[in-house]
């Protein structure tokens, strides 16, 4: 027998989980951005850059300092992360959302509405002016958030061995059961619900109702206003999104794909802003009850507050589920070691129904 080949029969099998499928660039990517997004709270807190509107959100200076404790957390080592360190950052990591990710919404709505005008030529009913520089760093934070989501995710599959990539032991995905396409169309049901009443105040409002305007803020708006008939365009497109993710339409054809694609990316963005402003809602709604006197009567505010918290909290899981639903067969499968996939395999006893 050849030396060679026998050196490399016997030589010890290489251990896939001390390097995560990822490049180099890819592992210093979040460090990266932790340290980028610390350094930019601190940068708008120093000179004081006002949010896009006021929510409650948590110091500057907090969440700055959790970034770059985050930043270390999340080093590259060469081997997967243990649990605690995952845990701490994940922790720490939502330290450095809570200063950003409640203002999240209302700078998306400041840019569709400015967007808009320029569009339309259009004014909105409300000032548009928009802090850039507190803005750009409010989405810089929460995509650094997201990096840290699949950060934390990939860790533990490789812990337990599994693939990197599907976060299964086997290449091809599991049947989808029952019990979960009647879970995604009930999620569905809901889902559409909560979209349908802030969808129809927007609608009434913009065909010129004045349904529970109490003062004048809502006179002379139309549907070409910003933040009306586009918000109602947006509402149309969630109902259509959470029906489709409620058939559990299958990626499988070309048109399949895209409108997999268009259903999956709105879901994720809508969930993102969505469950920012209904946590922000909660605490208006107990802190400062509405109360009359204002341009809007109170039961809107609450109709519309409670939609929101319904709708994130139906929107949210529908979303995962569907992806979770939809996967297809991995073809970067890298399973880790012998030892990691019996482990993945006795922490997987009772099979789950994808």
């Amino acid at each position: 027998m050849d030396m060679r080949s026998s050196l490399h029969q016997h030589a010890p099998a290489r251990d896939q989980t001390e390097n995560p499928p990822t490049s180099a660039l890819l592992r210093w990517a979040l460090p990266a951005a932790c340290l980028l997004a610390g350094g930019a709270l601190a940068a708008i807190g120093l000179a004081d850059v006002p949010d896009p509107v006021e929510v409650p959100v948590a110091p500057r200076w907090f969440a700055a300092v959790l970034a770059l404790v985050t930043a270390v957390l999340t080093l590259p080592t060469g081997r997967p992360a243990s649990r605690r360190r995952t845990t701490v950052a994940a922790v720490t990591g939502a330290g450095m959302l809570s200063a950003s990710l409640p203002a999240v919404p209302h700078s998306v709505l400041m840019l569709v509405v400015t967007a808009l005008s320029q569009v339309t030529g259009a004014e909105g009913g409300f000032e548009t002016e928009i802090p850039w520089a507190a803005v750009a760093t409010h989405l810089a934070v929460t995509a650094t958030g997201i990096l840290l989501a699949l950060w934390a995710v990939v860790q533990h599959r490789v812990r337990l061995g599994r693939c990197a990539w599907c976060g299964r032991l086997d290449a091809e995905p599991p049947a989808v059961g029952v019990r979960t396409r009647r879970a995604l169309r009930w999620l569905a049901v809901v889902a559409v619900a909560a979209a349908l009443p802030y969808t129809a105040l927007k609608l009434a409002w913009g065909l010129g109702s004045r349904i529970g305007a109490v003062g004048d803020s809502f006179d002379g708006v139309t549907l070409a206003t910003p933040g009306y008939g586009d918000t109602v365009l947006l509402g149309a497109l969630a109902v259509f999104v959470s029906v489709v993710m409620g058939a559990g339409v299958m990626p499988r054809t070309a048109g399949q794909k895209v409108l997999h694609l268009v259903s999956a990316t709105f879901g994720t963005i809508g969930s993102l802003m969505l469950l920012p402003v209904s946590v922000v809602g909660v605490v208006m709604m107990v802190v400062a009850p509405p109360a009359s006197g204002g341009e809007i009567a109170p039961w809107i505010f609450t109709l519309v507050y409670v939609g929101f918290i319904v709708w994130g909290l139906s929107l949210a899981p529908l979303t995962a589920l569907y992806l979770r639903a939809t996967r297809q067969t991995c073809r970067r499968h890298r399973p880790g070691t012998v030892a990691g996939r019996a482990s993945g395999r006795a922490s997987a006893q009772q099979p789950v129904q994808a």
